[in-house]
């Protein structure tokens, strides 16, 4: 009879062992957020609600973002009309004259890399493969996707080829795209025809031209706006005319687009981080399946250009000082590194161990 425990023993343990395997990819990161104000004029700044509005990340499947610390109090809200989440926080809202105003988030984030899909021009669907509630929610005109514009449309419709497939013509978008576009970073980001007309643009300007493209002609897309981490990430820098100095440790900010593309449905592309010879290897290397590339928010709706612009004339017609500091690094990961490995080979030898031992009391027996 007991010869009956060996398998209800080696499934306990390998139950044991499987969260181990399962967890390959997870990787745990520490990120934190500073800011400072210092008002270097001689009379009261009023602070608006952006200023001291902190971004909450977003949360799904494959990456879960909880705050760790946290300088004061906050509250949590629906900050934009693309349902991105932040926290406000609880702060005196007029700096004084010679006055600084600090306040810092931490955040902890588990991430795991996501599986990649096999894309296949032989599986392409075409555009009537596109569920109409996704056309009528991010096809739209919006104030930094312009869709409408009469040069915006033919662009997009001589790059696309006239490929009959949503893959194809998303490929052929991309060669457009990216050969004919110079990576060039701005302090605030562009609108399409701007990038159009110097061909100049970095992650963000790239972004918005592909996806207007995009969306012109009938193909649901948004911007998705994160951070990578990475150790050889170190950056400082000064700039909004001498109003903005951010410093950068193990993290940078980064944006990518997100299409729809039948029958794979939403994926990645990202037209500046990595550097391929067409545009379908863009598709299919897109880094951000891997797990050191976070989601922080979706822009679809919002006016993401013209706030952004409106932030900066603001800030510089002001004796406003701003320091942003972010530090980002790995604490551990899940992956079957030398202690993970030891750990399942002591299982596996605990594992037949008991079996020898249950097998030679039956022999007993």
């Amino acid at each position: 009879m007991r010869k009956n425990w060996v398998p209800l023993t080696l499934i306990i343990i390998t139950g044991l062992l499987m969260p181990l395997v399962c967890a390959a990819d997870s990787t745990t990161y520490i990120y934190k957020l500073d800011y400072t104000f210092e008002n270097r004029g001689g009379e009261d700044f009023p602070l608006e609600q952006e200023d001291y509005t902190l971004p909450l990340f977003l949360n799904n499947s494959w990456q879960t973002v909880t705050i760790l610390n946290i300088s004061q109090g906050y509250t949590r809200t629906v900050i934009d009309i693309d349902g991105n989440m932040g926290v406000i926080m609880d702060v005196d809202e007029t700096l004084p004259p010679g006055e600084t105003l600090s306040f810092s988030i931490e955040y902890q984030i588990e991430s795991s890399s996501q599986e990649r899909p096999s894309f296949s021009m032989d599986e392409a669907d075409g555009l009537s493969a596109i569920p109409l509630g996704l056309v009528s929610k991010y096809t739209g005109h919006t104030e930094s996707f312009t869709v409408d514009d009469p040069k915006i449309i033919d662009v997009a419709q001589r790059a696309s080829k006239g490929d009959e497939t949503v893959l194809g013509t998303v490929a052929n978008l991309l060669d457009y795209v990216t050969q004919n576009t110079t990576y060039c970073n701005f302090e605030t980001p562009r609108y399409p025809l701007d990038t159009l007309s110097d061909n100049l643009g970095d992650c963000d300007d790239q972004s918005i031209l592909l996806i207007s493209m995009a969306r012109s002609l009938g193909i649901p897309a948004y911007l998705k706006v994160g951070i990578i981490i990475h150790p050889n990430i170190v950056d400082s820098s000064t700039s909004w005319d001498g109003h903005l100095e951010n410093d950068a440790d193990g993290i940078g900010w980064h944006g990518w687009v997100m299409i729809y593309i039948p029958p794979w449905g939403w994926v990645p592309v990202d037209l500046t981080l990595v550097e391929e010879d067409s545009g379908l290897e863009y598709i299919i290397n897109a880094p951000e399946y891997d797990s050191n590339i976070i989601e922080a928010l979706n822009v679809s709706k919002q006016a993401y250009i013209g706030d952004t612009i409106a932030t900066r004339k603001r800030i510089i017609a002001s004796d406003l000082h701003v320091t942003i500091i972010d530090e980002a690094s790995e604490v551990y990961s899940n992956g079957l590194g030398t202690e993970t490995y030891l750990m399942l080979v002591i299982g596996a030898a605990l594992a037949g161990a008991i079996f020898m031992m249950f097998r030679a009391s039956g022999r007993d027996q």
